[in-house]
């Protein structure tokens, strides 16, 4: 029987922990089981090498989608090798595709100047208050949804895991605005923001975030696995978590020398489990 053709359009598209893989769908005359996704760190003609011998424990994914997300540990960035393999109805492989090589991009909580940070950039909420599942203590230790944290290096033992929206029932179904209060000797010349969270809801929602009153972002959250108000680490194996980053550059203007309040305000949709947040000087 012959083989299916190789996948073709290879490309790679970088993001924070995140690398995606794109190709060309194969026409609708071959009907493909499903498609073979290898990768292997690194981008030199070694780890081609190889990529190309097919071994399983470089075998990441078997997807019947032409697309794969590669998540990657390191927000310092990583580089990776990739090639797919098609696998037809009758279980004949294809030759492989040519090899591709991506990064993912570089975390400012790698580049840039820390000014403030509260939490650890890993995939866990558990060294925020309440965590990992003790969310209805939120709602009684915050009865007018202002929560107030003033920076320290404590700071997260201080600031709840979860931030509530207007679609939590369980939290009086309020938009819930938390404002960390940051001292700055000066003001940052090239401010940016970091906001990494452990999971976020199938409601979705909007993070507003102002500095000193004035809204200066507002952030599209994605929807989540709807778990991180039960559990508290991403990294596990089979975690139904599903992580999500927001790093953004602010407004220089919007800051002054003194005490400066970063508001957050979950203004659409459900809660959002913190990760780590951070306030950086860029460069």
């Amino acid at each position: 029987m012959a083989r299916p053709d190789p996948v073709t359009g290879l490309a790679t598209e970088g993001a924070l922990l995140t690398i995606t893989l794109d190709w060309s769908p194969l026409p609708w005359a071959t009907v493909v089981d499903h498609y073979r996704v290898y990768a292997i760190e690194g981008g030199d003609r070694e780890a081609a090498r190889t990529l190309r011998g097919l071994p399983d424990r470089l075998l990441v994914a078997k997807t019947v989608y032409p697309r794969w997300h590669h998540r990657v540990r390191s927000a310092a960035g990583e580089t990776w090798s990739f090639l797919v393999v098609v696998v037809d109805a009758a279980g004949t492989w294809s030759r492989p595709s040519a090899v591709v090589v991506g990064r993912s991009t570089t975390s400012i909580s790698h580049s840039g100047d820390p000014l403030a940070e509260v939490g650890d950039f890993d995939g866990r909420t558990l060294e925020f208050r309440f965590a990992p599942n003790k969310y209805p203590s939120i709602p009684t230790s915050y009865p007018n949804a202002i929560i107030e944290v003033v920076h320290s290096a404590d700071a997260a033992a201080r600031w709840p895991y979860l931030l509530p929206g207007p679609g939590d029932a369980w939290a009086g179904r309020r938009a819930y605005s938390l404002d960390w209060i940051v001292e700055l000797a000066e003001p940052p010349r090239k401010p940016a923001l970091a906001v990494w969270l452990v999971d976020t809801t199938r409601l979705a929602g909007r993070l507003d975030v102002a500095v000193n009153g004035a809204v200066v972002q507002q952030l599209t959250l994605i929807i989540g696995g709807t778990q991180g108000s039960r559990q508290g680490d991403a990294n596990l194996p089979g975690s139904p978590l599903i992580p999500s980053y927001y790093e953004v550059d602010l407004p220089a203007g919007g800051f002054t020398s003194g005490a400066n309040t970063i508001r957050f305000t979950l203004a659409e949709g459900g809660w959002a489990a913190w990760d780590a947040i951070g306030l950086y000087e860029l460069s």
